[in-house]
């Protein structure tokens, strides 16, 4: 007979934020007749794989159970939020393999690939949330807006590395091989629009939420403080835009405009941002990178069968 125990971990004033999260988990134990009870029927229905919530603590599927996936999600906005570290990522991972009794390279990369996934998609919304309070500090909404901020892509591949170690790690103490970045590689092979990182939901979230942006390399590695805000302005862009490029030291605000088509004129749809600045090597050591980086990087307007032409 399985029961749910009281959780052993107790809080106290001085109690992390990452304590505080493990705090909220509900611990499922079993007898080892109720495992083998379910690992013979899950055996004899000749399923090579099952994929149910309620059964994850049983250990008969080997990819974390969706209450693991929101609390890796909880974990991941405490460190965009300077809140967890991510010494204290490597540890919740090892709690996730343990919880599913991986023991095995694929199980364990199961819970490599899920947190790895839900890290980038958490990096990406804090990006966005940081975008739209400068919105709110310029007097703007946050509708027809993009915000792009090299730390957030640093961070997260800060914990690609950290995940990849713990990965390693864990499956060392099982004396199993564990190969994350061959699964990295199958991932961008089988992942639903391309590549996991940070680039790939960035973009997502600039074209298909927010309208007003995008990035046609996904591989590209930006600056280190390379940031960059724009918000639509009135008649669907063609007054009132505001866009802010900034790097080590400096921002600067251009002023630009869309522009519907006229006789003898083309229509001005979107913009590459190297197309709006061009950093000089007075303003910028390594003025040849970001002037690369604003290559890959565009704004647009709604328009309707609006395609960019990649460069």
């Amino acid at each position: 007979m399985f029961y749910v125990d009281s959780n052993p971990y107790k809080l106290t004033e001085d109690s992390s934020y990452a304590e505080r999260i493990r705090s909220k988990r509900m611990v499922v134990q079993y007898t080892e007749e109720d495992i083998k009870q379910t690992r013979d029927i899950f055996e004899r229905s000749g399923c090579k794989e099952l994929r149910y919530p309620a059964y994850t603590k049983l250990a008969v599927i080997d990819w974390p159970a969706q209450d693991d996936r929101a609390e890796m999600r909880e974990v991941m906005e405490g460190y965009y939020a300077g809140k967890v570290s991510a010494e204290d990522i490597k540890g919740f991972f090892t709690e996730y393999c343990s919880g599913l009794s991986a023991r095995g390279e694929k199980a364990i990369l199961n819970v490599y690939e899920t947190f790895l996934d839900v890290g980038y998609a958490a990096a990406v919304s804090a990006c966005f949330e940081e975008g739209e309070r400068i919105a709110n500090k310029e007097g703007r909404d946050s509708h027809f807006m993009v915000y792009y901020d090299a730390e957030y892509y640093y961070k997260s591949e800060e914990i690609h590395t950290a995940l990849q170690e713990a990965a390693k790690e864990y499956g060392a103490k099982y004396g199993v091989e564990v190969d994350a970045v061959k699964r990295d590689e199958n991932f961008q092979k089988t992942y639903p629009t391309g590549t996991p990182n940070f680039h790939d939901k960035w973009n997502y979230m600039a074209q298909c939420m927010y309208y007003a942006g995008g990035i046609v390399d996904k591989d590209a590695v930006p600056p280190r403080d390379f940031s960059f805000f724009f918000k639509r302005g009135g008649d669907n862009g063609e007054k009132d835009n505001l866009l802010i490029i900034s790097g080590k030291g400096w921002s600067e605000s251009i002023n630009m405009a869309f522009a519907l088509r006229e006789a003898g004129k083309s229509a001005i749809d979107y913009f590459y941002l190297s197309d709006l600045l061009r950093v000089n090597s007075g303003k910028e050591e390594n003025h040849k990178w970001y002037n690369n980086f604003l290559n890959k990087l565009y704004i647009n307007r709604t328009s309707p069968g609006l395609v960019i032409k990649r460069r």
